[in-house]
C-alpha cells in the first residue's frame, strides 16, 4: 500500500466520522431543549433555543391537566398550553404571553425522566412551531401550591 492510498483511506474514514457531526441527521430535529417539572395540576416546560421567541429565546409552557393531584399528560394528543416568559411561573401573578398547543410523544407520568414533543404557538403575529426534548427537574419545595 502506497502512502497516497493510505492518505486517501484516512481521509475517507475521517470524513465518515466527521460529516454526521457537521451535518446532523434528519432524526435529530429537536430545535428546543430544556427541562420540565410535574406539578399537582399540570406540567411546566422550561424551553431554551426556541426559534422566534423573544430575546433570549426562552419560554415557559404550562400544560394544565385539570386533574388536581393527578399530574397525567396523555401522549400523541394536542393539548392547550399557556406561554409565559421564562422565569415566570403560571401562578396567577404573571400574564400569559400567548396560548398555543403542545404534543407529547410519550405519556408524562410522575416518574418519567425525559419527554419529547412539539409545540405550535401564535406569538406577536408569528406562528412558532418546533420540536423539543426536556429532562425532568425535581425540586425540594414545590413552586406551585394546589389546594
Amino acid at each position: 500500500m502506497s502512502v497516497l492510498q493510505f492518505a486517501r483511506i484516512c481521509f475517507c474514514l475521517s470524513a465518515v466520522v466527521l460529516l454526521p457531526a457537521v451535518f446532523p441527521s434528519a432524526s435529530s430535529t429537536h430545535n428546543a431543549t430544556g427541562r420540565f417539572e410535574v406539578y399537582c395540576d399540570g406540567a411546566g416546560f422550561f424551553l431554551v433555543k426556541v426559534d422566534g421567541a423573544p430575546v433570549p429565546g426562552k419560554l415557559f409552557l404550562f400544560l394544565y391537566t385539570g386533574f388536581p393531584r393527578i399530574p397525567y399528560v396523555p401522549k400523541e394528543a394536542w393539548k392547550d398550553v399557556y406561554v409565559y416568559r421564562l422565569g415566570c411561573l403560571a401562578d396567577g401573578k404573571c400574564e400569559a404571553l400567548a396560548r398555543g398547543k403542545g404534543w407529547l410523544d410519550d405519556e408524562a407520568m410522575p416518574d418519567v425522566r425525559c419527554v419529547s414533543g412539539k409545540y405550535e404557538i401564535e406569538l406577536n403575529g408569528q406562528h412558532l412551531r418546533g420540536q423539543f426534548v426536556a429532562k425532568r427537574h425535581d425540586y425540594k419545595n414545590p413552586p406551585r401550591l394546589c389546594m
